[in-house]
């Protein structure tokens, strides 16, 4: 079994902005976990990241600018710890080497890829009960973008968080914007992203309330009735089926 580490470092340019990102991956055979860490920093806001993930969710990221810890679960970080200062040293290192990329490159640009948008709740809802909408973006890249939302074209500050950006191991971003809401009839909701790489900024995607189909018991009924039917025709082929075998069996002998 080979428990030895991987590092692998992909080196990433957008204008003025080279992102460099540092996946260390542990993976156990028995039971395919892997843990990466992930470090890029950039020109642009935000600046900088350093993050932990156990098979891409994420255990805890450092906030460069406010130099503190963030862990995912509060209960992380009471049985477990991390020194913030390791992960700034690795964002100043990462610092450096981007300014020494951008002047050897001659600030190549790099390709803007937009996101895919999608936009669904937590669960099913239920029309003046609690609910957690999601606008989740994928597959971009560079790791810079707006998000917000809207509810019948008018701006939603209450009740909104949003996570930092979770790298895939194709180089790519993946980033999630949430929304407490109390679900009605007739709202629109709407998403709003804004990114490099889309054909039109902003891209809107639209959320309306609608509560889970329910079949109507006349329908029910009906099915229900037929299945009846149709198990009723099935029993009596089959006794149909068994007689004759009976009948025919009973004539071979008396031959």
């Amino acid at each position: 079994m080979n428990n030895m580490p991987q590092r692998q470092h992909l080196h990433l340019g957008y204008v003025y902005l080279i992102c460099v990102l540092i996946l260390s991956t542990s993976q156990s055979v028995k039971v395919g976990n892997v843990i990466t860490q992930s470090d890029f920093y950039q020109t642009q806001e935000p600046t900088g990241e350093f993050m932990f993930q156990m098979d891409q969710d994420e255990i805890f990221y450092v906030d460069v600018e406010e130099k503190q810890t963030r862990w995912r679960l509060p209960e992380f970080g009471i049985v477990a710890k991390f020194e913030t200062a390791q992960a700034l040293q690795e964002i100043a290192v990462l610092k450096y080497n981007t300014e020494m990329y951008m002047e050897r490159s001659n600030n190549t640009k790099a390709t803007n890829v937009g996101p895919e948008i999608y936009v669904f709740t937590e669960e099913p809802i239920i029309l003046g009960e609690p609910s957690t909408l999601i606008c989740f973006t994928t597959k971009f890249f560079p790791p810079v973008m707006k998000m917000s939302w809207l509810k019948n074209n008018h701006p939603v500050t209450d009740g909104v968080s949003e996570t930092d950006f979770y790298p895939a191991p194709d180089g790519s971003f993946r980033k999630f914007l949430y929304l407490a809401l109390i679900p009605k009839q007739g709202d629109v909701y709407t998403c709003s992203v804004e990114h490099a790489g889309l054909p039109v900024n902003p891209t809107n995607k639209f959320w309306r309330p609608e509560p889970p189909r329910h079949v109507s018991e006349t329908s029910e009924n009906a099915a229900c009735g037929l299945g009846l039917v149709f198990g009723i025709c099935g029993i009596i082929a089959g006794i149909a089926l068994i007689c004759k075998a009976k009948k025919n069996m009973t004539q071979g002998r008396g031959h």
